[in-house]
């Protein structure tokens, strides 16, 4: 009977972690969906600059550099993300051995919870720096006809 309930309150006490990873994966797709365009459109602007046929290519040429910026920032979001899983994910062992061995882990599960609320904190930060200059992009790209 005490396996059980021991089993039981592991499994209560891992939903938190587990829906916190859940969440995380969810934006950490639309950050990395992002990231994606952001190095395919460089990819197509370079490509453009190459070919010699292009117009306005001081206008592309900026924009890259914006595009780079961009990449920086996702890339800075994308690695707090995973900093945030993997410490939302070193929580589960840890309430296990809590949990079945009855060590007294609590103060290193809340410095994995809050280190991984704060790096999803960090990552909002950057993915909000990187629509900044998504809308700047766009402007470079569209101020003719704004």
């Amino acid at each position: 009977m005490e396996a059980t309930l021991n089993y039981i309150r592991f499994l209560q006490a891992c939903i938190t972690p587990v829906a916190l990873i859940s969440g995380i994966g969810l934006l950490l797709l639309t950050i990395t969906n992002r990231f994606g365009r952001t190095i395919d459109r460089t990819r197509f602007l370079v490509a453009e600059l190459d070919s010699g046929r292009t117009l306005k290519r001081e206008v592309k040429i900026n924009e890259i550099r914006i595009l780079n910026k961009r990449c920086k920032f996702l890339r800075s979001s994308i690695a707090a993300m995973v900093i945030s899983i993997i410490s939302s994910s070193l929580i589960i062992p840890l309430l296990f051995m809590m949990i079945l061995f009855d060590y007294p882990l609590k103060l290193f599960g809340y410095i994995f919870f809050v280190l991984s609320v704060i790096s999803v904190f960090v990552s909002c930060i950057y993915f909000f720096l990187d629509v900044v200059l998504s809308l700047k992009a766009l402007h470079l790209e569209a101020r003719d006809y704004l």
